[in-house]
């Protein structure tokens, strides 16, 4: 059955998904990743530059070392070598010893025990005398008799054959037998007896000498460890192991023709487990060789390894600190920025930055507070700018009196001249002069809403006149609302809108209503007509209007709604202004709202 392995690309995907994804889009994440990036690369390189140094600098001092032991020590080992062939030598300088070993088998007893004694005396005399000999031999041909003294006994045995021992090879120089297989590990050194009268061999003497006597030597070679030292002959069998426990690391048949042919000065091999190091004695007849171990030349890397890693652990931890310390610190002020820029897309032109910095983003933060201080003084200038032109447009229109009513009242003042009597032409006219003397006086751009309301009132009996009683309307003034403040001649354009657009058309009776609420710390002003409503487009075309009063006045229709929505949002504030609601058929209402402010508070 194959199952299918879902966990490596999920982590992947997360991985992109949220980690790749954080450090694209925020630069905090990209600076502090560059920053790590730029430590850690560097480092983990010279991490492992400095291991390959140092396993290379170890295997310098390993190598130095050792040749100079190794060196040493095959000196040793040829220096105790003939040593041993001394003690033969020495040996043979006996004028008694050729003559004992020589006598024929029909000679007199006592003789024969006294030679006996001779030659066991001075095997015992060659055996106690050094103490690394394990035994000590005398042939004599002509008898085939071995005398022979070990730690256990001494001994007198016959040779009937002396082929396959030690003695078959006498000759003229000394014979070596460096064999392995010998538990005891020893090594055994023959020479011949020649007698000089005739140049004749009559027999031998041979030691077995103990390897230990090179231990000495051995133990200096062994500076690490878990390093090995053995002694070979010229056939690459071990014939010394000072650790019989310790089974060898390294076949030396199999690297034993490097050794051979190697150069003069060359005093060792490089192979997968390590370094062998060797020095040839005693004429080539013995190599000692040393073998260091791999892990030897390790212990020394790991060391380093672990100080490296140590040390890299320090630095990933400063990195980090250092990384966050630097991003914060270099992002900081631009995200204080960008808070800024949202709080200057709110409208908040207030906003201020305050920078002790000297560098790049020091600047920045300050050529961002100049510009926001110039930006709120062009907005203030063309504020100011637009207040004039708005105030020059009232001025303009407290000074236009419509002409069309203008006409229309004189009109109707001579038609009541002929026709009625002279009261109601007073009245007609007293309105009519009340409103000149509102519109043109000198009470400033605020007046209370008494006045405001008796303003209105001179108007509505003026309209109420001319289309002979035809408007029934409706004023309420809530007790304590008329000693407000409101600009003047707000609603008079608002209901002489509601005549012309509204009324003019209307089949039946014309209803306007007028109501003055304060509603909490708000005035209210309602005013609702019964006339013909506006059209659905028409109406979001006004409201567009109002609600963007930055956009040029334009002065077909609409200037009336629009002038007093921009003086009510010039006066109290922008969330101040007007709210109209209409329906096709069923009229038209207008909300006006503002502050309540008496003219102390203004």
């Amino acid at each position: 059955m194959m199952f299918k392995n879902t966990t490596s690309p999920s982590f992947w995907h997360y991985i992109q998904q949220n980690l790749i994804h954080k450090i694209r889009a925020n630069l905090r994440y990209k600076l502090m990743f560059v920053l790590l990036a730029v430590m850690i690369v560097p480092l983990l390189i010279l991490i492992i530059f400095s291991i390959n140094v140092s396993q290379r600098n170890y295997e310098k001092e390993i190598i130095s070392s050792n040749e100079s032991r190794i060196v040493l020590a095959g000196k040793y080992v040829d220096e105790k070598l003939k040593e041993s062939d001394k003690i033969l030598f020495a040996s043979l300088i006996d004028e008694k010893l050729i003559p004992s070993i020589s006598q024929t088998s029909d000679e007199s007893m006592p003789l024969n025990f006294s030679t006996l004694n001779y030659i066991k005396d001075k095997l015992y005399s060659i055996y106690y005398r050094n103490e690394y000999l394990d035994s000590f031999s005398i042939y004599s041909k002509e008898k085939n008799t071995v005398y022979s003294l070990t730690e256990e006994d001494f001994k007198v045995s016959k040779i009937t054959n002396p082929k396959g021992t030690k003695w078959a090879k006498l000759g003229v120089n000394p014979h070596y037998i460096f064999e392995n297989g010998d538990s005891k590990q020893n090594f055994s050194l023959t020479r011949s007896i020649i007698r000089f009268d005739d140049r004749k061999m009559v027999g031998g003497v041979s030691i077995d000498v103990k390897w230990n006597v090179v231990d000495s030597v051995i133990e200096m070679l062994k500076s690490e460890k878990e390093s090995s030292v053995y002694l070979l002959n010229n056939k690459g069998q071990i014939i010394y192991n000072p650790n019989l426990n310790k089974t060898p690391t390294v076949e030396f048949k199999k690297i034993f023709n490097q050794i051979n042919h190697s150069k003069k000065n060359i005093f060792y091999l490089k192979y997968k487990k390590g370094f062998i190091f060797y020095q040839k004695a005693f004429n080539n007849k013995v190599v000692i060789v040393k073998v260091i171990p791999k892990t030897i030349i390790m212990e020394g890397v790991t060391k380093t390894l672990v100080y490296a890693i140590i040390i890299s652990i320090f630095s990933i931890i400063l990195t980090v600190i250092l990384s966050i310390y630097i991003s914060l610190r270099t992002t900081r002020p631009i995200t204080n920025l960008v808070d800024a820029m949202h709080e200057v897309e709110e409208n908040n032109f207030d906003v201020r930055i305050e920078t002790d910095r000297i560098d790049e983003i020091g600047l920045l933060e300050k050529r961002f507070t100049s510009m926001i201080y110039r930006i709120k003084e062009l907005i203030d200038k063309e504020y100011k700018s637009e207040i004039a032109t708005k105030e020059a447009q009232f001025k303009a229109l407290q000074a236009q009196i419509n002409p069309h009513f203008l006409y229309n009242t004189l009109q109707l003042v001579g038609g009541m001249a002929v026709a009625h009597n002279a009261e109601k032409i007073y009245r007609v006219i007293s309105a009519l002069s009340d409103m000149f003397r509102y519109i043109t006086g000198k009470q400033g751009d605020l007046v209370l809403i008494e006045h405001e309301i008796e303003h209105i009132k001179n108007y509505l009996y003026i309209q109420n006149q001319r289309f002979d009683g035809k408007i029934e309307t409706d004023i309420f003034v809530e007790e304590g609302a008329e000693g407000y403040q409101i600009p003047m001649l707000t609603l008079q354009p608002l209901v002489e809108n509601a005549f012309i657009h509204g009324f003019e058309q209307k089949v039946g009776v014309w209803k306007l209503s007028i109501e003055v609420q304060k509603v909490f710390d708000e005035i209210e002003i309602t005013i609702t007509d019964n006339g013909i409503g506006i059209p659905e487009g028409k109406l979001r075309g006004l409201i567009g209007q109002i609600n963007n009063l930055s956009q040029p006045f334009n002065t077909n229709g609409s200037i009336g709604i629009k002038n007093v929505a921009a003086r009510i949002g010039l006066y109290f504030g922008k969330e101040y202004g007007l709210d109209i609601f209409s329906e096709v058929s069923h009229g038209t209402q207008i909300v006006i709202r503002m502050p309540a402010k008496t003219r102390t508070e203004v």
